[in-house]
């Protein structure tokens, strides 16, 4: 069975659907000789070559901080304001990160190749807060059911069967367990309206999950 690392997943999955990361700009200090990154180690933006060739081109040098969470994310720049120029964040949190001071909102006039983001992704309504954008999509991707060889699934309600008791792990993360319960209840993932059902298929599957996990890594 083939084993994918998060960088493989996310390239594999450059085009699918669902947008779930956003770069997200502080304007401050990026006129500078240096920019520092806050993001997920390996995610892509640390990656040597790129950023060698960057500092070439630009004569700005690119530092990096990392988290190992989403709520980790948000806390760091909570308690070192004024710290990163550049965020990686999912599009879930922008909206946090934007109502409570955390970003600024991004220029895209000062940024030519803004033209060329699709518009759909570029239109999410977690980037715009009060008329004013504030992240532009930089990679897409889901999350999915991974079996070893012989199990097949077809749906989250699956894994609520005896046969699974015990036997499967899945993200410690709201954002990502109301998805879940939304899929199996038939709502739409990204406005679900009817939480107690959620609740109740998300309860379905507490018995059989034998590890949770906080670090998306």
């Amino acid at each position: 069975m083939s084993h994918f690392s998060r960088r493989d997943t996310l390239r594999l999955l450059s085009v699918a659907l669902t947008a779930v990361g956003a770069s997200t700009a502080l304007p401050a200090r990026a006129a500078g000789s240096k920019i520092t990154v806050l993001n997920w180690k390996g995610y892509g933006t640390d990656e040597a070559w790129s950023l060698e060739a960057f500092q070439k081109a630009t004569g700005i040098e690119v530092v990096h901080d990392y988290f190992s969470s989403e709520a980790e994310s948000l806390t760091k720049m909570r308690t070192n304001p004024g710290a990163y120029d550049v965020v990686l964040l999912n599009s879930a949190r922008v909206s946090t990160a934007a109502t409570e001071g955390l970003i600024a909102p991004a220029d895209l006039s000062t940024a030519p190749n803004a033209a060329d983001v699709s518009p759909d992704p570029l239109a999410n309504p977690n980037f715009t807060i009060d008329g004013k954008g504030y992240a532009v999509p930089w990679v897409w991707g889901m999350t999915s059911i991974a079996a070893r060889e012989g199990i097949t699934l077809a749906s989250y309600k699956d894994l609520a069967a005896p046969a699974y008791a015990g036997r499967f792990a899945m993200d410690d993360d709201a954002m990502i367990a109301v998805a879940m319960g939304a899929l199996m209840t038939g709502q739409d993932i990204n406005d679900p309206t009817d939480l107690p059902a959620i609740t109740e298929a998300l309860k379905s599957l507490k018995s059989n999950v034998k590890m949770l996990w906080s670090s998306e890594d």
